[in-house]
């Protein structure tokens, strides 16, 4: 009997009385398993983290092991890879499985994989010694690309590993994969993972909170559910990338390791991770694993953790495969750090668009390396499905190692009497009504001036995204509001040395400078302007493209729908919401007022940096003597890029005391590493001085 025909599905388990209790947790289990399975793979809505899904699945296999006669060979989702292929999509069969990983969780476990696989190829495994490719597990969702005779005939999902669905279309949005390669005559498949990085996440998040709709969950449901889109147009607007891995069918590829595979697919113009790294033994792909671990947070996109594959390829194909996976890897999977902690309150804050967003503050918890005591809780809904109340214990984590995110509500500690959390239907600044529209998920306010509104739209106009203006800070502004000395952006150009010199902990020196920032301003480049705006589902990427099409704010203003939607970037509903801005009442007062200051003037061409390090990409890190704002401010200005990770493009790893992961990382990779001296030095030979 099949493991579907004689464990029913979760809701019935209870009414079996005929099963013994461990039958009945299998069955729980099986149906719980083919439950999730569907939600992650097939309608990419996962209710669950990855580690809680890996402990049902866990307890399942160990179950099975017990009582192999509870189980027909395919029928267990513990066993499954992957879900089955969407009906939405035509379905195609790859011509090699693709193949699912087991988990390991801690070092102990990776060297009991190691102990497996030196049994699997009659190896002593005390004496075992192997070298291995390791490489980060990206968490996004797996593609196969499949050539024949050198040109790509189609690209599909993972879907159930054997076969999946043609996203051709869709994959090749991502620019620069090749669909020619010269010189193969055979079959070949190429294996890789698409993703949405983190900062296209963001994006994407920050354009949905400006135009109302719904937010991704998470970077790997953006990559899934833009993959999934039947046209292709929408999903280039989601700015996926991919890293490729391996090779299945390999006709013609003349690679004896994994390494050198990685090596080939570089030099046919795959992209390929640098965070890989190819080591002698089981001990150095720990280091590997724990050095990678401590970059997380640090990292372009979500990883879940790292894969340690055998890195010969002809003693891969000895040690062969199990029913679900290979031997010869294995996913190192990085913890998932949650916390408890009680919900203090909730606030409403109020956006620049009016937007009323709930922010969680909670009682402060160290989650992976820093303390989390406020999380975004997105919305009413959001609210209302968790059943949240104050004083709640809850479950946290960062999702992605990085934003803080409520998870559940733990009921069973919930303190007696506590109500349901109330959203206000009126704004908590102003009070006039909060509106929600239908089919809308957040509520705004529906006053014009709400002084809320006007304070965020200052403070963005000035943001490091939009004119940058320096000086001009949450405090500054809000004492120029107070002192009725600006009403709208177009005001900081009327301000007087007088005026400025007055107001609390002013002089004459700040007035001085701060209007040499405004003159300054009204030379940047149009995108910042077009950004300053705040138009809804427009920023710095999107100000870029519309400056560069249009090139002048006088072609923007007179542009209509259809125009502007043949923006790359751009789609019909966000063209139509920024004509409807341009012509509304703020814009058609702002901006004559913005333009007789002087604004608008600069063509508009994306910033060209010029200057003495011109061409230098820098990384600063650890403890500097300088504020490190201050040190980037003064890079930037002489032409220099200043990132946040080390990667192959940087030029320069300036490192203070404590410099950790980042430095281990810029002397793998063999980039120049400067303290602050050396910086000194580096300037004065490229003739940037003043850095002070």
């Amino acid at each position: 009997m099949s493991a579907q025909s004689q464990f029913p599905d979760a809701d019935s388990v209870s009414n079996r009385t005929n099963l013994s209790a461990q039958q009945l947790r299998y069955a729980f289990l099986i149906a719980e398993l083919e439950r999730h399975n569907r939600l992650y793979h097939e309608q990419d809505a996962p209710e669950i983290a990855d580690s809680e899904y890996d402990a049902l699945a866990r307890e399942a296999r160990a179950l099975e092991a017990e009582h192999p006669d509870w189980v027909e060979l395919g029928t267990s989702p513990a066993q499954a890879v992957g879900g089955a292929p969407s009906t939405a999509f035509v379905s195609v069969d790859h011509p090699s499985p693709m193949t699912s990983l087991d988990n390991v969780f801690d070092d102990a476990e990776l060297l009991g994989f190691q102990e497996k696989l030196a049994r699997s190829l009659n190896v002593a495994p005390e004496g075992a010694q192997f070298a291995y490719a390791c490489e980060l597990k990206i968490d996004g969702l797996s593609v196969n690309l499949y050539y024949k005779g050198g040109v790509l005939q189609w690209a599909a999902t993972r879907g159930n590993g054997v076969s999946g669905e043609i996203v051709t279309a869709q994959v090749l949005t991502i620019a620069g994969l090749p669909q020619k390669l010269e010189g193969l005559t055979g079959e070949l498949e190429v294996r890789g993972e698409v993703y949405l990085s983190r900062e296209e996440f963001a994006a994407f998040n920050a354009r949905a909170e400006e135009l109302g709709s719904a937010p991704l969950k998470n970077p790997r449901n953006g990559a899934a559910g833009a993959l999934r889109q039947k046209d292709p147009e929408v999903t280039r607007m989601r700015n996926l990338s991919a890293l490729f891995y391996s090779l299945g069918k390999r006709d013609g590829v003349n690679v004896k390791t994994q390494w050198e595979a990685l090596g080939w697919l570089r030099e046919r113009g795959f992209p390929v991770s640098e965070y890989s790294r190819q080591v002698g033994s089981i001990e150095e792909a720990v280091q590997y694993h724990a050095d990678l671990l401590a970059q997380r947070s640090e990292l372009p996109f979500d990883v879940d953790g790292t894969v340690i594959k055998l890195d010969d390829l002809h003693l891969q194909a000895e040690s062969g495969f199990t029913s679900r996976a290979p031997r010869w890897a294995i996913a190192y999977k990085f913890p998932v750090e949650q916390a408890r902690a009680v919900l203090e309150s909730v606030s409403i804050n109020v956006g620049r668009t009016g937007k009323l967003a709930p922010l969680a503050h909670l009682s402060p918890r160290l989650i992976e390396g820093s303390t989390v005591s406020r999380a975004t809780l997105h919305n009413e809904d959001f609210i209302r499905n968790l059943d949240l109340r104050v004083g709640d214990t809850v479950v946290v984590h960062k999702s992605g190692g990085v934003i803080p995110e409520i998870l559940r509500v733990v009921p069973e500690l919930r303190p007696e009497g506590a109500q349901p959390f109330a959203f206000p239907e009126e704004c908590p600044v102003c009070s006039f009504p909060a509106v929600r529209e239908e089919g809308d998920a957040n509520r705004y306010c529906t006053n014009p001036d709400c002084p809320a509104k006007l304070e965020e739209a200052l403070r963005y106009f000035v943001s490091r995204g939009a004119l940058d203006i320096r000086g001009l800070g949450e405090k500054l502004i809000t004492q120029l509001l107070a002192a009725g000395l600006v009403k709208d952006a177009a005001d900081f150009y009327a301000l007087s040395a007088g005026q400025l010199a007055g107001l609390e902990r002013g002089g004459d020196k700040k007035a001085a400078n701060l209007l040499a920032q405004l003159g300054g301003s009204k030379a940047k480049p149009l995108w910042r302007l077009i950004n300053a705006l705040g138009m809804a589902g427009v920023g710095d990427r999107g100000s870029k493209a519309l400056a560069r099409t249009f090139g002048s704010l006088d072609a923007l203003l007179q542009a209509t729908p259809e125009q502007i939607e043949a923006v790359p970037g751009m789609g019909g509903v966000l063209a139509v919401s920024i004509t409807a801005e341009l012509a509304g009442d703020r814009l058609q007062s702002l901006i004559p007022r913005l333009r007789a200051a002087g604004l608008g003037e600069v063509a508009g061409e994306t910033e060209i940096r010029t200057g003495e390090l011109a061409g230098l990409n820098f990384v600063l890190t650890g403890s500097l003597t300088r504020p490190r704002d201050a040190l980037k401010a003064a890079l930037e200005a002489r032409g220099g890029r200043v990132t946040g990770s080390v990667t192959g493009k940087t030029s320069y790893l300036i490192a203070g005391e404590d410099a950790g992961s980042k430095l281990a990382r810029a002397q793998e990779l063999e980039i120049p590493v400067l303290d602050e001296a050396g910086l000194s030095a580096l300037l004065a030979e490229k003739g940037a001085v003043g850095l002070e």
